[in-house]
């Protein structure tokens, strides 16, 4: 998979934790921070696939939303 795709994939998601957090330090925190949600990896680990990134957007959602993890 090029590139691109990958770092397009990531300011995607990154996009959203800011939007989320309101606050592009504490988005890129816990972009970067073992996450217990996602078995102990990080947000941006898992942005290398589609599938990681979708997790990491469903969990944005439940936490912009209040909603269990």
């Amino acid at each position: 998979m090029p590139e691109s795709v990958d770092v397009k994939r990531f300011a995607q998601v990154e996009a959203l934790a800011v939007e989320v957090f309101e606050n592009r330090a504490a988005a890129i925190s816990w972009l970067t921070s073992p996450n217990i949600a996602l078995g102990g990896k990080s947000p941006h680990s898992l942005c290398s696939t589609d599938l990681g990134a979708t997790q990491v957007r469903r969990l944005l959602r439940c936490i912009e939303y209040g909603g269990v993890v």
